[in-house]
């Protein structure tokens, strides 16, 4: 039920763009070069897949084109002879009377209307998707506007996502002031081992496999922990016997936990709250402060990558699978000051990065914000209300005969 403007047509997007065949043209992820004479375009999020140098795998096509990712939704616009990459993507080439700038802008807005099923194909929804098309001056104008107002977001969009790194740098700053004694008075400070400050020390049992259950207690994995926190979204579930080896991996309120294995290893997290039974499995390390030093305390010190963290990387060892043991735990070096000092750092760490969170959020609000600008603006663009119509310009219905008589001199397929 959209008004266009009267000089405007509508017509499916498969009337208007050549379907390139492929045929004997692609080329398999496998065979793609870092470098290369020709870029290879496939239906992946980066521009550019790949390279390769086998002149006789280049398209032979008018350009510019569109590349259709058939199951990712991906849209290229294309201006350079290239090769297309393995399999999922539809070569487009757009009518003469179709500007290919408009055309892509026209499919980056469709691409979030069409439903996403997986790896199922999505070029059947394009194809039949109506393309409001202007008169060709008023297609020139929409495409500048497009692109002015688009140069002006990307340039907001690069101050913000700057804004977000620049508060990791401040945040792991904050933490490295706050253990080199910076935030605070720094009176009295000694330096002890992990080892001397923790009463209880240990990792989860292996073969944990033969009690995992559809609920029952807790089991903490490294996956529960990758992000520095506590995460229990996709937790599994053990019942273990009353005299199984693994009852010593309990864990408390107030024990710190550090993975000790795989991909994510020093990172940790704070148990916080009363979880109940809960265990540990064999990559994760279960710390229990003395009461010499606040859980709180060790656990940013830990986390802080100038600090606890670099000395638990320094000493992971495994290329492929990093790991580190329970000794190297005990050997990490930790700035020990009263407890008085300690409470007093925690609360200016926790404050000060609560702040970070706030605007780190405030933010990733804009961003979302700016993806739903760029949408209007697409929006807008493709309603007629971007750009004003001229009466005088020749009405996009002129096109019509000539985009049939190139559909009629395109070969059958």
């Amino acid at each position: 039920m959209i008004r266009f403007p009267e000089s405007w047509v509508l017509l499916p997007v498969g009337e208007v763009v050549r379907n390139i065949t492929l045929t004997d043209k692609k080329i398999p992820q496998k065979n793609y070069l870092s470098r290369g004479k020709f870029p290879v375009f496939d239906q992946g999020q980066d521009y550019v897949g790949g390279y390769t140098d086998e002149a006789a795998m280049v398209l032979d096509c008018d350009l510019p084109v569109i590349v259709f990712g058939d199951h990712t939704r991906a849209v290229k616009l294309v201006n350079t002879a290239f090769a297309p990459g393995a399999d999922g993507i539809k070569v487009l080439q757009p009518s003469a009377c179709i500007l290919p700038k408009l055309l892509e802008h026209f499919a980056c807005y469709l691409v979030t209307k069409i439903p996403n099923n997986g790896y199922a194909r999505h070029y059947q929804h394009l194809a039949k998707s109506l393309l409001p098309i202007p008169p060709l001056a008023e297609q020139h104008r929409v495409v500048a506007k497009i692109e002015e107002l688009f140069s002006e977001l990307d340039q907001g969009v690069a101050s913000l996502k700057t804004a977000r790194e620049q508060l990791k740098v401040y945040r792991q700053s904050l933490l490295k002031n706050a253990f080199e004694g910076k935030l605070t008075a720094a009176t009295g400070w000694r330096e002890k081992s992990m080892g001397q400050l923790l009463g209880f020390l240990t990792s989860g049992s292996r073969g944990w496999a033969a009690y995992y259950a559809t609920s029952g207690n807790l089991f903490v994995r490294a996956q529960n922990i990758k992000h520095d926190r506590l995460e229990l979204d996709d937790v599994a579930f053990v019942a273990l016997p009353d005299k199984a080896e693994g009852l010593r991996t309990r864990i408390q309120h107030g024990d710190l936990l550090i993975t000790i294995t795989g991909a994510n290893v020093t990172k940790s997290a704070l148990v916080k709250h009363d979880l109940g039974v809960a265990y540990v499995s064999q990559h994760v390390a279960l710390c229990r402060p003395t009461t010499e030093i606040l859980p709180e305390y060790l656990y940013w010190f830990v986390v802080a990558e100038a600090a606890g963290r670099k000395q638990l990387t320094d000493m992971a060892y495994g290329a492929g699978k990093p790991g580190l043991n329970l000794e190297n735990i005990r050997s990490v070096h930790v700035p020990f000051p009263s407890l008085h000092e300690q409470q007093e750092i925690v609360e200016l760490i926790e404050s000060k990065l609560s702040e970070a969170d706030q605007l780190d959020q405030t933010l990733a609000t804009a961003l979302q914000q700016a993806d739903a600008l760029r949408q209007s603006i697409l929006k807008k663009a493709f309603h007629g209300q971007l750009v004003k119509q001229d009466k005088n310009e020749e009405p996009a219905t002129a096109l019509l005969e000539r985009i049939r008589a190139e559909k009629s001199c395109q070969p059958k397929r």
